[in-house]
């Protein structure tokens, strides 16, 4: 049986391998999962979608088949991806769905299915959905059984309850000056609005819906975001905020105009939460800065170090009773509050950290823990897995020490480097991170010697 789904959902070009067919008979595997697991109970299902121009046919799809399966569906229509989750608790329903391909370009979408809590699907559900869908032995209901469909607003409960979980007073006092850019994406419909209910001075640009990414590629890395970082600067922010296209992810520049890494705006905030709570359990992946041990060294707190995936570190943060997770991306993860990646909920967070400390975002930056960090990419076709395994044979034979829990990491008492395969893109990643800047470009080079070694075996 082939296989859809992927580390969280399944993605792919918009009327070419995600279509409404497509959308429509998972619709119709799903819904059958969620009758055959509760024939008798009345069921609901939460369905929202980002904003891409493929988005409304796909979703309309989906539903069809839900309802066809006797399945009711709440429709909250365009939503930021952690709002989408929010949505399945606040309305306790049996399950939820999103329409969304995150950060890749305008031509892709995709779907992820949700468990009653938010969470992602569990693997085991998932290769049912999977088998149900290549079998086409779907629930028909009767046509007195069939579904009803509902319209319903979950952004501003959504906006309500991350506005509950920080200081608004303080934040009020400071008045934060921030600009913002969406990337005319779901967080279009939260981000400035809630800024601006937090007490900050706001300049959104990037912040109309629009599907087509007009503005610049959703994906909010360095690369792309080149202008926005000139505009912070020259407008005089505090700080600037970028989002991806569903809105679970956000990145900082400072005033000086400087993109700072995922894994530090990570950072603030496990160190703010690890004082606030007097110690806890911080869930990361493998290749998260270090920052984040220290961290816990210093401030009573434990680390479990996942593979690679916000799916992963959601789980684990579930299983463990985890107190807060993230990625080096800027995805970060506040269980009690979504169980998945949260791109407003880490701004409302990072802005209280800021308001609540008194520096600039540049200084507040520098209270953490000083690491320096070097990535790079090499394009490598084939089994990129088996490479990478071979590498770690190599480190081994040189007597390195090495962690193998995804990917190939390789340890040093001052550092370390990453060598891991893309799930999603023909390349081989290589990161590094070491206390000073001649270790860390030593440790890179280290890396890709070690890769191509095994290239040219």
């Amino acid at each position: 049986m082939s296989k859809i789904f992927g580390t969280f959902g399944v993605r792919g070009i918009a009327n070419e391998k995600i279509t409404p067919e497509f959308a429509l008979k998972m619709g119709l595997a799903f819904g059958t999962l969620l009758k055959r697991e509760k024939p008798t109970k009345e069921l609901w299902v939460v369905v929202g979608r980002d904003t891409r121009v493929s988005g409304e046919m796909l979703k309309n799809a989906l539903i069809s088949g839900l309802l066809s399966t006797g399945i009711n569906v709440i429709d909250v229509g365009i939503a930021p991806t952690p709002a989408i989750q929010f949505a399945c608790k606040y309305f306790k329903v049996d399950g939820g769905a999103v329409i969304t391909a995150s950060h890749n370009p305008p031509e892709y979408n995709g779907i992820k299915l949700l468990e009653p809590n938010g969470l992602g699907l569990k693997k085991e559900r998932e290769s049912i959905v999977e088998e149900l869908f290549f079998n086409e032995e779907f629930h028909k209901a009767k046509w007195y059984e069939i579904g009803q469909l509902v319209e319903r607003d979950i952004i501003r409960p959504y906006i309500d309850a991350i506005k509950s979980k920080v200081d608004i007073e303080v934040i009020k006092k400071r008045r934060p000056f921030v600009v913002v850019d969406t990337s005319n994406g779901a967080g279009s419909l939260v981000l400035p609005y809630l800024l601006r209910e937090l007490g900050c001075k706001v300049v959104s640009v990037n912040a109309q819906p629009d599907g087509h990414f007009p503005a610049r590629n959703p994906e909010p890395n360095e690369e792309n975001l080149q202008g926005f970082m000139k505009i912070v600067k020259s407008l005089g922010a505090d700080f600037g905020v970028a989002q991806d296209g569903d809105a679970d992810r956000s990145v900082f520049i400072d005033e000086n105009g400087n993109f700072i890494q995922g894994d530090k705006t990570f950072a603030l905030v496990v160190k703010a939460m690890l004082e606030e709570n007097k110690g806890g359990l911080v869930v990361t992946t493998i290749a998260t800065s270090h920052i984040i041990d220290e961290l816990a060294k210093m401030y009573n707190g434990k680390v479990i170090k996942t593979k690679v995936g916000d799916l992963i570190v959601s789980r684990t943060l579930l299983e463990h009773n985890g107190l807060v997770g993230g990625e080096e991306n800027g995805g970060v993860i506040f269980p009690e509050h979504v169980l998945g990646r949260d791109g407003a909920m880490t701004v409302a967070k990072i802005v209280e950290i800021f308001a609540k400390s008194g520096k600039k975002f540049s200084e507040l930056i520098d209270t953490l823990p000083k690491f320096y960090q070097l990535k790079t990419k090499k394009h490598v076709e084939g089994d990129r897995k088996t490479i990478v395994a071979k590498v770690a044979k190599f480190a081994k034979k040189e007597g390195l020490t090495i962690d193998t829990t995804d990917g190939t990491k390789i340890l040093f008492k001052d550092g370390w480097v990453l060598v891991r395969a893309s799930g999603t893109e023909p390349i081989i990643r290589i990161f590094a991170e070491a206390k000073s800047e001649e270790k860390v470009k030593e440790y890179l080079n280290l890396g890709l010697d070690l890769l191509e070694k095994v290239l040219n075996d």
